[in-house]
């Protein structure tokens, strides 16, 4: 039987800054920018969300929700480092840690019974050696699969440990609120209300065929959630990132395609940029949208081969930018995202001139060197420069 935790850190960069700064505890705390900021909130204590202060939440409307609230800039720095602190804890108990987050993960502890003891304990330990190393509390839910495992830690929260008992793991759901299933959203839930379905039970009731029917493949996901079942191994973080991206919220909203264009470009020639001082390449581009009413949208292109150049993935990514803006909505937030990484180019020889390649190959590489030398923006593309 599998023993699988969900470690999820509480309030996590609130609560570092907390251990930096006591004076901030059991005070409203706003991290994500200042007053004025046109960002959004990264994390709330728990004093600030009592005022209805929620992550991802505008600094605008937390400020008139909370308006005493003390508002923190983020310091990213700072929270991968406490982050690395913890990860390494966790897999001081298993090799078998798969980071979801910089504050949550999964860690499989199937097997460490002899070398650490009952799950229980190990939980109890792993989360009194996060507390008393870093002042930091985690809740922790524990169960035979990931899916009851991560229910099981957002229920405990804060600073809480549940164990759900294999073969309870139904009657564990059936009480709750279907928003309780990760990946049922406000829509999600909305259209699922419309149908008398409020409760997980209520969700475990209707037959696989008319989830089916409805809602195609994400209803096949339903019906298996409903009933607590879940496949997915814990897979160990590899050293090499899965994606590398550039997003950034503008200072004011803007419907200026060549304004969104050139911060598009700025934004994919830091992105190619860090791919190759990992010396990767990537095979896919991702580009995405928030508008001023905050629906968020993402376009995606497969490439024919992985590249690290800065002309192909900024091609690619404007390509994809005039296929999906509307012209209509101004835009709040514009971002691209690299994935699809590999540390081989994997060029084809037929398909590919080889020796522009090599060109545009010691182009970079002068780039870099310039950059490294005197600093990112001591050259950049003409249409960066806007």
């Amino acid at each position: 039987m599998s023993e699988i935790l969900h470690i999820d850190m509480d309030a996590f960069f609130v609560s570092v800054e907390e251990v930096l700064n006591p004076s901030l505890k059991d005070k409203p705390v706003i991290v994500g920018g200042n007053i004025d900021s046109r960002g959004v909130v990264a994390a709330a204590s728990y004093a600030a969300r009592k005022y209805g202060v929620q992550s991802a939440m505008p600094i605008a409307r937390a400020k008139r929700l909370c308006p005493h609230a003390i508002f923190l800039r983020s310091s990213h720095r700072l929270y991968s480092e406490y982050s690395a602190k913890v990860f390494e804890i966790l897999r001081s108990y298993s090799p078998l840690v798969e980071p979801m987050s910089l504050d949550e993960a999964f860690i499989d502890l199937t097997g460490c019974g002899k070398l650490h003891g009952p799950v229980l304990k190990t939980a109890e330990t792993i989360r009194n050696e996060i507390k008393g190393q870093l002042g930091l509390n985690a809740s922790i839910g524990i169960a035979t699969n990931k899916l009851i495992a991560k229910i099981a830690s957002a229920y405990c929260k804060p600073n809480g440990m549940l164990w759900i008992a294999p073969g309870s793991e139904q009657q564990f759901l059936a009480p709750l609120p279907i928003k309780r299933i990760p990946g049922i959203g406000l829509k999600g839930s909305t259209k699922l209300n419309r149908m008398g379905v409020h409760s997980v039970a209520d969700l475990a009731r209707l037959p696989l065929e008319i989830l089916e029917e409805i809602y195609g493949k994400w209803g096949v996901s339903l019906y298996r959630k409903a009933r607590g079942i879940s496949n997915s191994p814990v897979i160990a973080e590899t050293k090499d990132p899965r994606s590398i991206s550039r997003e950034t919220t503008l200072d004011t909203d803007s419907i200026d395609p060549l304004f969104l264009e050139s911060t598009l470009s700025y934004l994919t020639e830091k992105s190619a940029a860090q791919l190759r001082s990992s010396r990767l390449f990537a095979k896919t581009v991702t580009l995405k949208l928030r508008y001023s009413d905050f629906k968020t949208v993402t376009r995606s292109q497969i490439l024919g081969w992985p590249t690290a150049a800065d002309h192909t993935l900024f091609k690619t990514a404007i390509k994809l930018f005039r296929k999906t803006f509307n012209r209509k909505t101004r835009v709040r937030l514009i971002g691209v995202s690299l994935t699809s990484l590999t540390t081989h180019p994997c060029r084809q020889e037929n398909l590919f001139d080889l020796k522009d390649s090599k060109r545009w190959d010691e182009l970079y590489h002068g780039v870099d060197q310039i950059r490294k030398k005197y600093g990112f923006h001591s050259i950049l593309r003409a249409a960066s420069r806007r």
